[in-house]
């Protein structure tokens, strides 16, 4: 998904979340910035068309009023590369451009696990079928202290993918194994920042690795955890957290084992 000039304000504040630029970064895709003229050009040498649609995209959308000059690169990784990142390496199982060609339904090698200060995924993993696998080896691959930089639909975009996720899915997929929730936003596609997801609505999330992954924890909804064990007995929310006697056995496996 391309940078358009309505998502600028929520890169803006992604990119201010401190240590989040880390070399190196791992990109899936190259992230073009696509940012019309018309956004860029001050008030004065619009025509009257022009500052009817800037106004309408200011007034109903997320559009900057002014677009910041960082942005007038032609992707992602030229930003970055203007501050100071040295090594941008890039993932796509199809893209002849990328350095990467891994398909992420399968593990990644273990030499690029706990390698890169940040890994940028917008609008990719909802193509992938296998999303288990796939947000595992996302995650795997990012070095502790560095960041998972993650967009994706979490209402509507009927037929766009494979799937759309729940935003606590996605949440406890990162705090069961080794990530800090540091930010998260919803909007629309044109970027208006929404309370909760209603209609085609992306979830903006980053995460940062405290500490290398164990064997991966699968998250399980609070309601089937509930019917199990009761209300009395609630899920793990971090890693290490389990009661004594049970830190080898799974969730899954006293699930079943209640049965």
């Amino acid at each position: 998904m391309p940078i358009i000039a309505q998502h600028v304000p929520i890169y803006e504040e992604i990119l201010a979340l401190p240590g989040i630029v880390g070399d190196p970064i791992l990109s899936w895709g190259v992230t073009k910035i696509n940012i019309p003229d018309i956004f860029r050009k001050p008030w004065a040498k619009l025509s009257i068309r022009e500052k009817v649609i800037k106004l309408h995209h200011w007034l109903l959308h997320n559009l900057p009023w002014t677009v910041s000059a960082e942005f007038d690169q032609p992707d992602l990784g030229a930003l970055l590369r203007k501050r100071g990142v040295q090594t941008i390496d890039i993932l796509d199982w199809y893209d002849s451009r990328a350095n990467l060609r891994l398909d992420m339904n399968q593990p990644v090698a273990a030499e690029l696990h706990n390698r890169y200060g940040m890994f940028i995924d917008i609008g990719c993993l909802e193509h992938v079928f296998d999303t288990r696998q796939c947000i595992e080896n996302c995650m795997r691959m990012v070095a502790p202290g560095g960041h998972y930089v993650l967009c994706t639909p979490v209402s509507g975009y009927v037929g766009h993918g494979f799937h759309t996720f729940d935003p606590k899915g996605l949440g406890l997929a990162l705090t069961l194994n080794g990530f800090e929730v540091v930010y998260q936003r919803y909007t629309t596609p044109m970027g208006k920042f929404l309370e909760k997801p209603k209609g085609d609505t992306l979830i903006w999330l980053v995460g940062r690795k405290l500490s290398a992954m164990g064997e991966f924890k699968i998250p399980q909804q609070d309601y089937w955890w509930g019917e199990f064990f009761g209300t009395g007995r609630q899920p793990l929310t971090q890693p290490g957290k389990a009661p004594s006697g049970e830190v080898d056995q799974s969730e899954p496996a006293r699930a079943r084992a209640a049965r």
